[in-house]
């Protein structure tokens, strides 16, 4: 079984909008919608749980409602932080009896040009890697810098890669690694990824997508619009 957690919590705060992002309308249909129906559309995925912030039940509610879809959706209140959001919802695929050798896709609502190749590129990955995470060679020339003003150190950006989501996981993996987090009062993961790592696992690399890009700031949104709209 492939569940998916999608997850529609954020703010949204950088771009200082009235709305969350994921809910602005682009061709008569909100950011999230986007994603949401390519997962359901891809017949490999067996239920889909929209990780919601409590304020936005009735609005996300609504649209579901008025949509036909082809696969259960499950809502889930998200929490205070990404990583509380994402455990809220792997608890509740286990509360509803997620098996041993299931796997759970965790996808941001706001890249919302995710395509069906990449989801079966990391279903196929999944079943002999515990994680995987699509990422994208870095192509600019490499820096650190301790104030932003000045170059500290080049990096050699062969090292280097952009990680996207969908990211994938075996379920029982990833939702050990977050109680193990919960356990221990770790609550500053925004990737994870990272959780796989410190629980000794691995994180296959497999290659991204150039459009399936987060929007984060208005020339995002800028860029996605002109691409929906051809």
């Amino acid at each position: 079984m492939i569940n998916v957690a999608l997850m529609l919590a954020g703010k949204g705060t950088r771009m200082n909008l009235d709305i969350p992002k994921q809910f602005i309308e682009v061709n008569k249909k909100e950011i999230f919608e986007y994603a949401l129906s390519t997962f359901d559309n891809n017949p490999s995925i067996d239920k889909i749980f929209l990780v919601i912030n409590k304020e936005d039940f009735i609005h996300v509610k609504t649209i579901i409602e008025r949509n036909t879809y082809k696969h259960p959706i499950e809502f889930v209140f998200g929490g205070a932080s990404r990583q509380e959001s994402v455990f809220n919802a792997l608890n509740r695929m286990s509360e509803l009896g997620v098996n041993l050798g299931d796997k759970v896709l965790i996808h941001d609502a706001c890249r919302p040009l995710l395509t069906d190749k990449l989801i079966n590129k990391i279903i196929q990955t999944l079943k002999s890697e515990v994680a995987c995470v699509p990422a994208l060679k870095m192509t600019d020339s490499i820096c650190l810098s301790n104030n932003a003003d000045y170059i500290d150190k080049n990096e050699d950006r062969s090292k280097f890669f952009a990680l996207q989501t969908p990211q994938g996981f075996d379920f029982n993996f990833i939702f050990k690694a977050h109680c193990n987090a919960r356990n221990s009062e770790l609550n500053y993961f925004t990737d994870d990824t990272s959780l796989v790592i410190i629980n000794g696992g691995e994180v296959k690399l497999i290659e991204g997508e150039k459009f399936n890009f987060k929007i984060t700031t208005f020339d995002d949104l800028f860029m996605f619009k002109n691409l929906v709209r051809g």
